[in-house]
């Protein structure tokens, strides 16, 4: 994969990369269905900091529900590009890093109880009484941060259509990557705060909160404490020029706590993180495109 020569130092003051997470865990390596493109072709990742719940309405389109079959995404033209510093690091002072690890450790339990249990509603319960307490934890600034740009094709499709879909349709989305939403969610809204549960083992709980900005066609996810990074994702819905949408998701992202090296060393969680948002394009794309 290509390296885009980026650091996070040359922000403006008071910004953060945008960026996301996903929980590492042991998978088999990756069949990739696209080729890095070479670094001049990468744009920087921009700064989004976390803002508070605001009161926008999603849009009011007729949008189809998931689709059964194979999804592979295999016309979507999925690329992306690397930069920044790999791997990510351990990020905050110690004290800091033994809390965001100790709280990992306490959600790693928790996920491995749910997968004891099942769905239900005293695992949601749980859930929810856990993240209200948890709050976000983006990239430290001025540290060294992973960076990653991610992009696909929706041929035929508008922009708010496809982003309207990734709000109204979350647990589909993530499912196709192997993630289960928790506590259970019909839609996104601004300002919930989600588990997303690795299915594969380890198990692991990755907190995260979502921003919506309806008007932009724009979502971002950033990451809460406990989570194995720190980080931010935008995906942003943007025309084009011929119909349909172009996906662009900014990945910004720092280790968390110790846990991050120990991951970094045991598995593969970079990987697991292609692997993910692959699927994420790639369910897009096959569910949207006109057949």
């Amino acid at each position: 994969m290509s390296r885009i020569q980026s650091s996070p130092s040359f922000l403006p003051p008071g910004t953060a990369p945008s960026e996301g997470a996903a929980a590492p865990a042991v998978v088999p390596p990756p069949t990739r269905t696209a080729q890095c493109r070479p670094a001049s072709a990468v744009a920087s990742s921009t700064a989004e900091p976390y803002r508070g719940p605001s009161l926008g309405r999603p849009p009011a389109l007729s949008v189809p529900g998931p689709r059964s079959g194979p999804r592979t995404g295999a016309d979507n033209q999925f690329d992306f590009g690397v930069g920044g510093a790999f791997p990510p690091r351990p990020t905050g002072n110690l004290m800091e890093q033994v809390r965001q690890g100790a709280l990992t450790a306490a959600q790693s339990e928790a996920a491995a109880a749910s997968r004891l249990m099942g769905d239900g509603a005293a695992v949601d319960g749980y859930a929810r009484i856990h993240l209200d307490h948890l709050k976000p934890s983006p990239p430290i600034l001025g540290a060294p941060t992973s960076l990653t740009d991610y992009t696909s094709s929706i041929p035929d499709v508008a922009p708010a259509q496809a982003y309207a879909y990734f709000v109204r349709h979350p647990s589909a989305v993530f499912e196709a990557a192997g993630i289960r939403v928790r506590p259970a969610t019909a839609a996104l809204v601004d300002g919930a705060k989600l588990f997303l549960e690795e299915t594969g083992f380890p198990p692991v709980w990755a907190p995260i909160t979502v921003r919506l900005e309806p008007g932009a066609n724009t979502l971002h996810i950033t990451t809460l404490d406990g989570h194995p990074l720190r980080g931010t994702n935008r995906f942003v819905f943007a025309e084009d020029g011929a119909g349909g949408t172009q996906v662009r998701q900014y990945s910004a992202f720092q280790g968390s706590s110790p846990a991050t090296s120990v991951g970094m060393t045991l598995m593969d969680p970079i990987e697991r993180q292609h692997d993910i948002w692959r699927a994420v394009h790639a369910h897009l794309h096959d569910t949207l495109r006109p057949r």
